[in-house]
């Protein structure tokens, strides 16, 4: 097999540092054995290059992003782009309003 380097989009290289920062602060062994993984085994998915010079977590970094997903902060809210240009549109015509802005910052 010919070796090939891909490079990473900026979506996957974003998701790749949120896992490994979280990984960072966490027991990899621990992990790994949730995983029903050996420990060098899990150390080998985060850092054995492949032949098309990705690790195996940055192929799946860069497969999420492919299909048009993307990894978030579990504690972190997020929307539809369609609910957010409609709160967008309802908070533009509110604020119009005194009365809205009185209950709002209340």
């Amino acid at each position: 097999m010919s070796k090939v380097s891909i490079e990473m989009s900026a979506s996957a290289r974003n998701a790749r540092s949120m896992i490994l920062q979280k990984l960072a602060v966490l027991n990899n062994g621990d992990i790994a054995e949730e995983l029903g993984l050996d420990a060098t085994v899990f150390s080998k998915i985060k850092n054995e290059r492949k032949n098309n010079g990705l690790t195996e977590l940055e192929m799946f970094c860069e497969l999420l992003n492919l299909i048009g997903l993307k990894i978030v902060d579990a504690d972190d809210v997020y929307c539809s782009k369609e609910t957010a240009e409609a709160t967008r549109e309802l908070l533009k015509n509110c604020f119009n309003s005194p009365e809205f802005m009185r209950i709002l910052f209340k």
